[in-house]
């Protein structure tokens, strides 16, 4: 039986690479990044689905510097926004379904519960403006889609908190070996999220490519967490000495504001009895378990 065709733009990114490996095994796969076109480039998009021709597009390409999007607003709305309607548009001609990723960052952090696909959008930042704006284009667009919203990712590629963590670990413990006690690493407890692995992102797709949903679902780990606490977990974990003292936002200011409450509950997902994501904390012993000394040892 021939596997049906699937196209993974961001093909390199964090994402792109884990969706790469998860979906080799049941699809013909065609990645492509920034080194094959430019997001921006309709005609050469065009080019690429007309002669791939897919059944499915998984369009994780992005803009995702959420500080770097502050200074770069034109860019930001013309890769996240422009493109991601230009894509949707391309998939309409050729009859392709299209899988787009978006954020947590649509919402602007006010609300005391998580969020579920029926809340209304509020982005703060200009990266989650420009994420909204890509939502609304895809929807507008006519193709058949489905739009996944996911938060705080973390995986084996690429750079993520987990592993910036290990690696301000790694020095913090590496001073107290020239004599005295391990320096504290500081990390924010005022803003929350669900920390997602991005190995169960994968799987979650692959489930979700054998449904016909279309809309918006959101497909991210349950529970929710402060980076502190997500800091903590990480070295309980991996066995790692080093204490984290808890600080505000304020202490460390950031060109794009965060908002302070993004959790999301995966509320369509969950009645429509699709949801394979697991508890945050289960998830992380689990890929800290599998990635283990590699992990460690390459940061």
């Amino acid at each position: 039986m021939t596997k049906p065709r699937t196209l993974i733009t961001g093909c390199n990114g964090q994402l792109g690479k884990e969706l790469m490996s998860h979906l080799a095994a049941s699809r013909e796969l065609l990645g492509v990044d920034v080194d094959d076109f430019d997001l921006r480039d309709e005609p050469a998009m065009l080019r690429c689905l007309h002669e791939f021709a897919p059944r499915e597009v998984l369009h994780t390409a992005a803009y995702t510097d959420v500080d770097g999007c502050e200074s770069h607003e034109d860019l930001a709305m013309a890769v996240n926004g422009e493109a991601a309607g230009a894509v949707a548009r391309i998939c309409r001609e050729v009859g392709a379904r299209l899988i787009h990723f978006s954020t947590d960052y649509v919402f602007d952090g006010g609300s005391e519960t998580a969020y579920v696909e029926a809340d209304r959008p509020s982005p703060r930042s200009v990266y989650g403006r420009s994420k909204l704006h890509g939502e609304n284009l895809v929807a507008a667009s006519g193709a058949d889609h489905l739009v996944v919203r996911i938060a705080w990712l973390y995986g084996a590629h690429g750079k993520n908190f987990v592993r910036t963590m290990v690696t301000l670990a790694k020095a913090k413990m590496g001073e107290s070996e020239r004599g005295g006690e391990t320096p504290p690493l500081k990390v924010v407890n005022d803003q929350f999220g669900n920390p997602t692995w991005t190995g169960d992102v994968a799987r979650q797709t692959l489930r979700l490519l054998e449904t016909d949903l279309s809309g918006v679902v959101h497909a991210t780990s349950g529970g929710e967490a402060s980076w502190h606490d997500f800091a903590c977990e990480i070295f309980g974990n991996l066995g790692l000495d080093v204490p984290v003292i808890p600080c505000t936002t304020h202490e460390f200011p950031r060109p794009a504001p965060r908002p302070r409450r993004s959790s999301l509950q995966n509320e369509r997902l969950e009645k429509a009895g699709l949801n394979i994501m697991r508890d945050w904390k289960v998830a992380l012993a689990d890929f800290l378990a599998q990635e283990g000394t590699r992990f460690t040892d390459d940061v």
